[in-house]
């Protein structure tokens, strides 16, 4: 279940000027001073339900089934 985080990219020495407009607008770009800009992937969110899917394979590849489940837990209905 764990992911590999991808790498950051550092760009350095880009001057405000070289920087696309909308960040510059954002962030108050100086345009003839250097900056360091860092990209780096956003984590990537499962929903609970894709969550539970992978437990639940996870679960059945390792034998689990209904009836093994409810004899653990003691809920057997008769």
């Amino acid at each position: 279940m764990e992911k590999q985080k991808m790498p950051s990219t550092i760009l350095d020495n880009i001057k405000g000027s070289e920087l696309p407009k909308n960040w510059a607008d954002k962030i108050d770009i100086i345009p003839n001073k250097t900056y360091t800009v860092i990209i780096q992937p956003q984590e990537e969110h499962s929903s609970l339900q894709q969550i539970m899917s992978e437990i639940s394979r996870n679960a059945k590849t390792r034998g689990m089934t209904p009836d093994v489940l409810e004899n653990i837990l003691g809920e057997r209905k008769n």
